[in-house]
C-alpha cells in the first residue's frame, strides 16, 4: 500500500491511501508513435521558453492574461554590469550556473549528434519558422547570458537571486519582480567568483563552443567562439568547483570531466592541437565516473567526444574512454527494474527521472558510436542500449506504474503535479493546501522529478517528498530531450533546416572541390579533394610554405595525415574512398596554419 491521489473534476487531486494497482486500472497509453515522440519533443523543448528570465519572451508570462508584465527581473546586475536574461533554475526564479551550463551542453550535444531530430516550427518568439532549429532558438537565451556572465577576465557571475527570498511567495516571476527584495523582487543579489568556479565556467565554454560550430549565423557563431576561448582561460586558471548557497552546496569534487570536455570541444572548434593535448592530460589516469549524467557530471558526454575523435584514446593506463562509456551504460542496464528505471544504480533519490534520463542519454551516445562505425560492439550490444534508452523515454511518457506521463501536460494529462510557479500562473500566494489541489494555467512540458522511493509517488507540490519528487528544471528536461532525440532521428528523421557553418571565424572559406592558397608572392598551392584522392599542386613546383596536411571529419576525428614534399607536387590515393560528407583540410608549416572546408559529393 502507498499514498496516492484519485483524479477529481478539473484535474483536482485529493490525498488518500489506496493500492497502487487502482491507478493502473485507468485506461492509458503505454506504447507510442512517432507523432507522440514529436509532440513530446516540442513540449519538452518549449519548456525552456517558460524558463526564460528578463525581456526574452517567456511564453508563460506572455500568454498569461493576468500577468502584470511580459518580462521579469530586469534589474539583475552585478556592480552595474547587466546580467539579465538566461533561464530560471527550476520552478523557482533564481539563475544558477551549475544547472544552466549542464542543460545547455546537453541540448547542444543532442543537436550536434542528432540534428535530424529537431524541427524549425517557429522563431525565437514563437512566430513563423526562421530557418534555425527550435532547439538553437531556445539555447541562444542561455548562451547570450553566458557571455554576459564574465564582466572581466577574472570575474564570473555564477548565481543571481537568493533562494530564501525567492521562496517566500508562490507568485509568477513577473509579479515577484515588483515585490520587495526580501520577497525576491528587484534588484536581486548576485554572486561572483574570482578564484573558483572553473567547472561551471567550463560548461559555459563547452556550450559556447558547440553553439559556435552549429549556429547558422556566422556573426553570432564568431561571438560564441571568442567567448568560449576567453572563458577557457578563466576555467583553467580557477579550476575548482563552486558551491551554490542553499541548493547546490555539495557539488562533485571531480571536475576533470567538465574541463576535458571544454578542451576537446575547443579542439573541434579551432583544430588547435594544444586543446586536444590538454584534454588528454587532464584525463590522464582518470577512470570511469560510475555515475549517471547530471548537473555535476558530464563524463559520458566527454567519453563520447573523445572516442569520436580517436576510438583508441585512453587514460594512459589502458583505460579506454569508449569502454568507460560502455561500462556506465551497462551499469544502468544492469540496475533496472521491470519498468526500465535503474534504481539499483542511483546514488540519489532527488529527481530520479532526471537521473534515469541522463543514463538514457548516455546509452544513446553509445549506440551512435556503434552505428556510425566509430567503435565495434563490446559486451554491451547496441540493441540492448537502444532498448534501454527507449524504455526510459516511454516511462516518462506514461509507460510506468501509474500509467500517467511524467511530462507535465503531455497529451493533456496533468495528473502528476509539478512544482512550477509560472505554470500555475497565480499571483495570490496560495496556501500549501491550495497549491496541492489547484489547477495549472499551462501544460508546461516539464519533466517531473519522479518517485523518491521505487513504486511510491506522493504527487504533492509542497510537503512530504515534494522537493525531490515534483520539482522540475532545466537540468531535468535537457537530458530527456537528448534521449528522445536519438529515437526521433531514427524513427522520423527531419530535414536539417540549415547547413551549419563549422569553419572557424576568420578562416578563408574556399571552393568545395578545388582552390588555391598563397605560399608567397610568386607561388600558390592548389588543393583538390575527391572521394578517392587528395591532390596538391604548386604553381612553380615548390611548396616551401606548408609541411603537413591533415584531413578531419566533422566530429574532429583525424582520418588522414601526411608530410608535404617541398620540391614536388603530390597526389595521394586513398585506400578506402571517402564517403560523401563535409571534411576539413588543415595545412601547417612556415606559412602558418590554414583550414579549408571541403565537400565530397
Amino acid at each position: 500500500m502507498s499514498k496516492k491521489y484519485v483524479l477529481m473534476s478539473k484535474s483536482v487531486f485529493t490525498p488518500i491511501l489506496f493500492c497502487l494497482l487502482a491507478v493502473s486500472l485507468v485506461g492509458a497509453q503505454t506504447s507510442f508513435t512517432k507523432d507522440d515522440y514529436n509532440l513530446a519533443m516540442r513540449m519538452t523543448l518549449k519548456f525552456f521558453g517558460g524558463q526564460r528570465c528578463g525581456n526574452t519572451h517567456n511564453w508563460m508570462l506572455v500568454d498569461n492574461p493576468n500577468a502584470v508584465s511580459n518580462t521579469c527581473h530586469l534589474g539583475d546586475e552585478y556592480k552595474g554590469h547587466d546580467v539579465t536574461g538566461g533561464w530560471h533554475d527550476c520552478g523557482d526564479h533564481i539563475k544558477v550556473a551549475t544547472t544552466m551550463g549542464y542543460a545547455a551542453v546537453s541540448l547542444l550535444t543532442a543537436y550536434d549528434v542528432w540534428p535530424k531530430a529537431f524541427e524549425d516550427e517557429h522563431d525565437q518568439i514563437y512566430g513563423p519558422p526562421n530557418h534555425i532549429a527550435d532547439v538553437l532558438d531556445e539555447v541562444k537565451i542561455a548562451t547570450d547570458f553566458f557571455m554576459k556572465s564574465f564582466p572581466d577576465e577574472n570575474t564570473f557571475v555564477y548565481y543571481v537571486g537568493n533562494g530564501s527570498y525567492d521562496h517566500q511567495e508562490w507568485v509568477t516571476s513577473a509579479y515577484q519582480s515588483t515585490r520587495p527584495v526580501d520577497k525576491g523582487g528587484d534588484p536581486r543579489p548576485s554572486y561572483a567568483a574570482s578564484d573558483k568556479g572553473g567547472a561551471q565556467a567550463a560548461n559555459y565554454a563547452s556550450a559556447l563552443a558547440l553553439m559556435a560550430m552549429r549556429y547558422p549565423n556566422k556573426a553570432y557563431a564568431a561571438q560564441c567562439s571568442t567567448a568560449a576561448v576567453r572563458i577557457h582561460k578563466f576555467a583553467r586558471k580557477y579550476q575548482d568547483n563552486i558551491s551554490i548557497p542553499e541548493f547546490y552546496a555539495s557539488p562533485n569534487s571531480e571536475v576533470s570531466d567538465e574541463h576535458a570536455l571544454m578542451c576537446i570541444l575547443l579542439y573541434r572548434l579551432t583544430w588547435n592541437e594544444s586543446y586536444k593535448t590538454e584534454a588528454l592530460q587532464i584525463m590522464n589516469n582518470k577512470w570511469e565516473s560510475n555515475s549517471a549524467l547530471a548537473w555535476d557530471t558530464v563524463a559520458d558526454i566527454l567519453y563520447y567526444y573523445l572516442a569520436k575523435i580517436d576510438p583508441a584514446a585512453d587514460n594512459g593506463n589502458h583505460g579506454y574512454y569508449r569502454d568507460f562509456l560502455r561500462k556506465n551504460v551497462q551499469s544502468g542496464i544492469s540496475g533496472t527494474n521491470s519498468y526500465g528505471i535503474p534504481w539499483k544504480w542511483f546514488k540519489s533519490n532527488w529527481g530520479t527521472n532526471k537521473l534515469a534520463s541522463g543514463s538514457a542519454f548516455a546509452a544513446a551516445l553509445y549506440v551512435d558510436l556503434i552505428q556510425s562505425g566509430v567503435i565495434t560492439e563490446g559486451e554491451t550490444k547496441a540493441e540492448s542500449a537502444g532498448a534501454y534508452n527507449k524504455k526510459i523515454v516511454d516511462y516518462m511518457l506514461g509507460a510506468n506504474e501509474w500509467k500517467h506521463p511524467f511530462i507535465h501536460g503531455f497529451k493533456d494529462d496533468m495528473y502528476f503535479r509539478v512544482h512550477h510557479r509560472n505554470a500555475m500562473g497565480r499571483d495570490d500566494n496560495p496556501s500549501t493546501e491550495v497549491k496541492n489541489v489547484a489547477d495549472f494555467l499551462f501544460k508546461s512540458g516539464a519533466l517531473i522529478g519522479g518517485p523518491a522511493t521505487e513504486g511510491v509517488f506522493e504527487n504533492k507540490i509542497e510537503g512530504g517528498a515534494a522537493y525531490v519528487e515534483t520539482e522540475s528544471g532545466c537540468d531535468y528536461n535537457a537530458p530527456f530531450v537528448a534521449a528522445l532525440a536519438n529515437i526521433i532521428a531514427t524513427l522520423d528523421p527531419k530535414t536539417v533546416v540549415t547547413v551549419p557553418d563549422t569553419t572557424n571565424p576568420g578562416d578563408t572559406t574556399l571552393s568545395v572541390r578545388e582552390t588555391s592558397l598563397a605560399i608567397s608572392a610568386n607561388s600558390r598551392l592548389s588543393i583538390k579533394l575527391t572521394s578517392n584522392r587528395l591532390t596538391l599542386k604548386s604553381t612553380n613546383g615548390e611548396n616551401s610554405g606548408y609541411a603537413k596536411v591533415e584531413i578531419f571529419n566533422v566530429s574532429g576525428r583525424k582520418i588522414f595525415s601526411t608530410g608535404i614534399n617541398n620540391k614536388s607536387n603530390g597526389v595521394t590515393t586513398f585506400t578506402k574512398p571517402l564517403p560523401s560528407a563535409v571534411y576539413f583540410v588543415k595545412l601547417s608549416g612556415p606559412a602558418g596554419v590554414r583550414r579549408i572546408t571541403a565537400v565530397v559529393k
